[in-house]
């Protein structure tokens, strides 16, 4: 009786909120278009000219046998975290080709029916990982002024991938797989891997609009205004404040806390466990090219973990690294992004263009 007294109710609640989220939406109308107008225009310009050559050639790897083949070739630490030859290679690849891909290619591996989407909801939560061209050239390179750093970032954030594999691996063991199989590669394969790239970007683009939405609406309601009193009763000055929760929401708002004055042993392990855990913008997008039975919640909680290792393993290294970190280089990395940008939204409109009719075709 009582659960069927509290379902109206939540109903309600939810209800009366979104209303209300809406109300305040229209009646800042002006402001919310131009957060979705930069939106649209980093999709454009920025996330799909960049993301669509790992995302093809990613599904490519798992789908010609290549991953497979070198999980297979690495087989010793795939039989202690418990994994597929195949499961491996996916999570090898995941660490190199950036945030969401790792998501999108076990999503594929499960409808393939390579993995069960039980434990592709599980993968999800280590085949994680930025790529070298964000974390060793911009955030190490421009960020902190030494690609050094940015390979020890890169490097702790992949041993936390393993080690939180390892506490999360199945109880059974897989199948044993003889050898590892043929590589294959036809044109078929070249149409499905084009159709699950732009898929991909798709909803990676949506759940980008949709989190500029989210953000909006939480400046608007102040709960930035609300964040940084609080801050400022723990002694943390205000811009520190509002640079940290920036970065914590999307991770290319990284230049903002680099401005703050943070000293070094303090500014890397952050800015390295803000990398790990990939932004809560980043979340989404896994969350939207993943399995369906991906739950938020555990990635959320999965990454934190992560993010809090890989920040240990950088204060670790800290003494080993060469630091010189330039008065410039917030400034440097404020002009640039996660990924590339081309500056022209005319080679997002050619991906489309050549993508949408494998979309359309018949099985």
């Amino acid at each position: 009786m009582m659960n069927l007294r509290r379902k109206p109710a939540v109903s309600a609640c939810t209800a009366l909120l979104l209303t209300g989220c809406m109300l305040l939406l229209s009646a800042h109308a002006e402001a919310v278009s131009a957060v979705l107008y930069g939106r649209v225009m980093l999709c454009l310009r920025t996330l799909v000219p960049s993301l669509y050559g790992c995302t093809m050639l990613g599904a490519l790897l798992c789908m010609s046998g290549a991953a497979q083949a070198l999980g297979h070739s690495l087989r010793f630490a795939a039989d202690r975290l418990h994994l597929s030859h195949g499961a491996f290679g996916i999570f090898l690849v995941s660490q190199l080709a950036g945030y969401p891909v790792g998501s999108m290619l076990l999503r594929q591996a499960s409808e393939r029916g390579d993995l069960t989407e039980q434990d592709a909801a599980r993968l999800s939560c280590v085949c994680f990982g930025g790529g070298p061209a964000f974390l060793i050239g911009l955030a190490g390179g421009q960020l902190l002024g030494s690609n050094a750093c940015g390979l020890c970032i890169m490097l702790c954030g992949m041993c936390a991938n393993l080690i939180t594999a390892a506490v999360m691996r199945p109880q059974r063991e897989p199948a044993r797989e003889s050898g590892g199989s043929g590589c294959r590669l036809d044109a078929g394969m070249l149409t499905d891997a084009a159709a699950a790239a732009v898929r991909s970007m798709t909803m990676i683009c949506a759940a980008v609009l949709l989190f500029g939405v989210i953000g909006c609406t939480a400046e608007l309601c102040g709960i930035l205004r609300l964040l940084t009193a609080l801050g400022g009763v723990c002694g943390i000055a205000p811009h520190t404040v509002r640079a940290a929760v920036s970065a914590f929401a999307d991770v290319t708002q990284l230049a903002d806390l680099a401005a703050c004055g943070l000293p070094d042993p303090v500014l890397i392990p952050l800015t390295a466990g803000l990398l790990s855990f990939g932004g809560c913008c980043v979340l989404i997008q896994c969350r939207a090219v993943g399995v369906r039975s991906l739950r938020l919640r555990t990635l959320f909680l999965s990454r934190i973990s992560a993010a809090l290792l890989t920040a240990f393993l950088v204060r670790l290294c800290l003494p080993l690294l060469p630091l010189s970190l330039p008065e410039c280089a917030a400034e440097a990395f404020a002009h640039q992004t996660a990924v590339s940008e081309s500056g022209s939204v005319l080679p997002a409109l050619l991906i489309f263009l050549t993508g949408f009719p494998f979309l359309l075709k018949k099985d």
